[in-house]
């Protein structure tokens, strides 16, 4: 089984008479209804104790399926979400800081060289790997900014 959804739905099943699995006492009746009722509260709960998670989660959701052109039943977007959340997060910090330390450079660069023809533009100002920001900055920035908007937002 998957989830436990589908083995509660499996036991649901096996306790209807029509079909004749299994000869279910009234016990087992209540407790399986326990048990659902019991699912559905912590899912309930875990939804509610998450909301700021959800809020990212529905907006980038969105954007992925603007990004893919795809409506809710595409999977596309989904794969893409999840892939985001089973990446280590020490893996997710390094690919902002790859992306700042990038922008950094397109910043001074465009800032010198404005709009120019490509052949008019100046490019001795870019450094191949250089650093703005080393990855323990990275990570003490986020996590700084992220244990603020916990305190900001959280209910």
């Amino acid at each position: 089984m998957n989830t436990v959804k589908k083995a509660v739905e499996h036991f649901i099943w096996k306790l209807d008479p029509k079909n004749n699995q299994w000869d279910a006492t009234e016990n087992d009746i209540k407790s399986l209804k326990e048990i659902v009722k019991f699912v559905e509260h912590k899912h309930e709960q875990q939804y509610n104790n998450n909301q700021l998670f959800a809020k990212l989660y529905i907006t980038f959701y969105g954007e992925l399926i603007k990004y893919y052109n795809a409506t809710v039943f595409d999977k596309e977007p989904q794969k893409a979400l999840h892939q985001i959340l089973d990446t280590s997060i020490e893996t997710l910090i390094q690919k902002f800081l790859d992306k700042a330390n990038l922008q950094e450079q397109t910043i001074k660069h465009s800032t010198k060289n404005g709009f120019k023809h490509p052949k008019q533009v100046d490019t001795s100002d870019i450094e191949p790997g250089a650093i703005a920001m080393t990855y323990a900055e990275a990570k003490e920035n986020l996590t700084t900014m992220i244990n603020l908007a916990l305190n900001q937002y959280e209910k």
